[in-house]
């Protein structure tokens, strides 16, 4: 099997540093530490490299905090430094080596691909069904607490065969370890905790707060040995790349034509629920080998009862595809919006014009109200 061999170098590059620094500080939130850093831009960045070079770099803590759009959702937010280094490694070493293996149809956080292409794909492979006349079903395959549950032994055995420059895997392994420090548990207890607190301050039903409640309380610790950390490039990266195998069982081995993949989101569309089963069972087999566990909110749907995928309500009507946005989805584009509106106006006028094209996928007359309101 042929393996990259010298990729660390990659990184090592004034030019490609600047150019991960000056595409990632406009999204950086936290524009004081952007500040800070540019006040001795050169040097940072000099410094980097040299660490970098030495592979004497160190990985300051997580900053880790809680979301709610509309659930809540844990992030490890790292330091500015951290993150140029992040994604320095991520588009230079990582992507270089781990992209040429990937199936077209795995679609996350790749370029040119993403949620769009994922839409595209399903459109065209539902169409394909209702020419064919006959029934159409989609298995839909989640896993559980993906990021949380990849084994960094097994991805690590997996990333060696791609790649054989040990001070890339060297690389690899520190970043992965950052989630085995005893901080990381104790803070995300105590933000859980803080969170929980609020919630029983708050003027809403009793059932209410139970919800958000269990919801907190799902949030799940990390093991030793295990978890991608959550917010960072590499992680998008990796998780990607973890289930390339299984994308290949089910496209080479079973056969499979019309599947997609959306990260922990396993799509196959097709007309025989029968066969359908089978296929579930065998994959869910396969995950297993890969110390992962398919969770109960998977199964076989049929289009003409609506399926949901990635925001989307898909449905099959008089032999016509229909597509309609959830309801939970527009709540969630109207808060990111707003916050957006607040302190990243730049940030907020690109949004309006992707979440516009986000709405014209669908074909509902309510359409043309969201696009006006937003």
């Amino acid at each position: 099997m042929k393996r990259k061999n010298v990729l660390y170098e990659n990184m090592i590059s004034y030019n490609n540093i600047l150019s991960v620094y000056k595409k990632i500080k406009n999204s950086t939130k936290n524009k004081k530490e952007v500040y800070n850093y540019e006040l001795n831009l050169n040097q940072n960045l000099l410094d980097t490299l040299f660490s970098l070079s030495k592979s004497t770099y160190v990985f300051s803590k997580y900053n880790i905090f809680l979301v709610r759009e509309p659930k809540y959702r844990l992030i490890m937010s790292e330091s500015f430094p951290d993150k140029v280094v992040n994604h320095l490694f991520s588009k230079y070493v990582l992507s270089y080596a781990l992209q040429s293996t990937l199936i077209n149809s795995n679609v996350a956080t790749r370029k040119d691909k993403g949620s769009k292409e994922a839409y595209r794909l399903f459109i065209k492979y539902t169409n394909k069904l209702i020419y064919e006349k006959k029934k159409n079903y989609v298995l839909k395959i989640d896993i559980s607490k993906y990021f949380y549950n990849i084994n960094h032994n097994i991805l690590m055995n997996m990333v060696s065969e791609k790649i054989k420059d040990e001070r890339v895997l060297n690389m690899l392994k520190v970043i992965l370890d950052t989630t085995d420090n005893d901080y990381i548990n104790k803070t995300i207890l105590s933000v859980v905790n803080r969170e929980i607190y609020k919630v029983n301050k708050l003027n809403i039903s009793t059932s209410e707060k139970e919800k958000l409640i269990n919801e907190l309380k799902s949030i799940p610790l990390y093991r030793k040995g295990y978890g991608l950390p959550i917010g960072n490039m590499s992680s998008q990266i990796l998780a990607v790349f973890f289930l390339n195998k299984v994308d290949h069982f089910i496209k080479e081995k079973l056969g499979c034509k019309y599947y997609i993949r959306y990260m922990d989101d396993l799509v196959i569309l097709g007309n025989d629920k029968e066969e359908l089963k089978n296929v579930f069972e065998n994959v869910s087999k396969y995950i297993e080998s890969f110390d992962l566990n398919v969770n109960n909110k998977s199964g076989i749907y049929s289009l003409s009862d609506g399926v949901n995928f990635l925001g989307y309500n898909f449905r099959v009507f008089n032999n016509k595809l229909i597509i309609r946005y959830r309801s939970d989805t527009i709540k969630r584009v109207y808060k990111r919006l707003k916050n957006l509106k607040v302190y990243d106006n730049e940030m907020y006028l690109k949004s309006v014009a992707s979440y516009k094209g986000y709405f014209l996928l669908c074909n509902t007359i309510v359409r043309d109200k969201y696009l006006s309101e937003i």
